[in-house]
């Protein structure tokens, strides 16, 4: 993963905007528990059925889903969730070019719908979704640019004095559709995301209100977590409000394989394990904040496993100190992805042991963060106190560390704290 200069932070939220607090990525995602994805909405698309010159809200429902309602996102708040991820495509609800206008009827319910998320008292994140102007590749790339900046410049002004409680996500796995390196990914695409994520936050960053402070999410390559695509992510330095957003249904033929190669028994970590240290090695060790912006294992009438699952996963992660968003399709019946868990009508949880199973790894995981984080504290300070061979060992080890720390371009606050720690070696 190479790290590049790109914008300097602004310190401070616009006059007139609503009170914002001005921290880093590494510390608001320390705020965020487990989250749910408002599935096949308003990322619903019917560009050859629907007339949407006509009814330019009709797509939120022709999917079968039903109109996302406030007390959707209060009922799911009360059983846990505390960030709502709202996919949104915006491909026919913008008009030609240059300025792809938004039409004002769209945004209004988008609008409509990010207040029912934030009203609950929970995070947002608000993204573009299945758009097909965006293909990575490299042909593609001039011709998708001005649309990105204007969606962007668009969404981001509408938005523009929310505090940082709502996030916005460049891109939804960018990929070659339709190429042999679809979900893998290659150097052409990987470049062509980079560009896209780099033209994302400089717009953004260039709006008004809270956005110069706002938090980011860019997308890896199809949001994967293989080597090649995190090899070739390139994360900014230079502002400390940016997200890595990647997913992962793993292991596949659990998670989310629809053939004759699905299986509907969870006896084997490893897959999850490879995703997780894949995160941690290009990302998390490189003091990145990530969010996996969708996780999830489709229902095949297999409740214990799937509780074994989730609760195994969501662990893994949140000892990373990673926040997980699950992916719901509201899906519950036929022979694709049933990724329903709530009845969004009746406002009831199908699965609730599916729930639970996520709601124990929250839990079991947060320990393992929170000790984690302690035993680098204890392992500095644990020289007796008259011991000095003991404390100058400690002192030099601790001091070349925050020397790695500011030389690589790492979480400055991070570095900070780390140099602070060192200076108590000797207290």
């Amino acid at each position: 993963m190479k790290f590049l200069n790109t914008l300097a932070l602004i310190g401070f939220a616009v006059l007139g905007s609503n009170a914002m607090r001005n921290i880093p990525s590494k510390e608001l995602i320390k705020d965020i528990k487990i989250g749910w994805n408002l599935g096949n909405t308003l990322d619903a698309h019917c560009l050859d059925k629907l007339n949407y010159a006509q009814d330019q809200t009709a797509s939120e429902t022709c999917w079968g889903n039903p109109k996302a309602t406030s007390a959707l996102f209060k009922k799911l708040n009360q059983e846990g969730f505390n960030i709502f991820r709202i996919p949104t495509t915006w491909t026919g609800h913008f008009g030609e070019g240059p300025e792809y206008k938004i039409d004002a009827t769209w945004m209004k319910r988008v609008h409509e719908v990010v207040d029912y998320a934030l009203d609950t008292g929970s995070y947002a994140i608000l993204n573009i979704h299945h758009e097909n102007w965006n293909y990575a590749f490299s042909n593609n790339l001039e011709a998708a640019k001005p649309i990105l900046a204007a969606l962007w410049t668009q969404i981001a002004t509408e938005f523009a004095n929310y505090d940082e409680h709502l996030i916005f996500e460049g891109m939804n796995e960018p990929r070659k559709v339709g190429s042999e390196v679809e979900w893998s990914g290659d150097k052409e695409g990987c470049d062509f995301v980079n560009e896209m994520n780099t033209l994302f936050i400089k717009t953004v960053r260039g709006t008004s209100g809270n956005n110069a402070i706002r938090h980011l999410m860019i997308p890896t390559y199809a949001a994967a977590v293989n080597d090649e695509v995190l090899g070739g992510y390139n994360f900014p330095s230079g502002d400390d409000k940016i997200i890595a957003s990647v997913h992962s249904y793993t292991p596949y033929d659990f998670a989310l394989a629809v053939d004759n190669t699905a299986i509907s028994v969870f006896d084997n970590t490893q897959p999850v394990d490879w995703a997780m240290n894949n995160i941690k090695r290009f990302l998390v060790d490189k003091n990145v904040p990530v969010i996996i912006g969708e996780f999830g294992a489709m229902n095949r009438n297999n409740d214990e496993e799937r509780f074994k699952w989730a609760e195994y996963f969501v662990k893994s992660a949140t000892a990373l100190g990673v926040p997980c968003v699950l992916w719901d399709n509201g899906i519950f019946e036929g022979d694709g992805e049933l990724f329903g868990i709530i009845d969004r009508t009746n406002l009831t949880i199908t699965y609730p042991l599916y729930v639970e199973g996520m709601m124990s790894g929250l839990a079991k995981g947060t320990v393992q963060y929170a000790t984690s984080q302690a035993s680098q504290e204890s392992s500095y300070l644990s020289c007796a106190q008259n011991d000095m061979t003991c404390k100058s060992q400690m002192s030099e080890k601790c001091f070349n560390e925050v020397s790695n720390c500011f030389r690589e371009n790492k979480d400055l606050n991070k570095c900070t704290e780390l140099n602070n720690l060192c200076g108590k070696i000797w207290n």
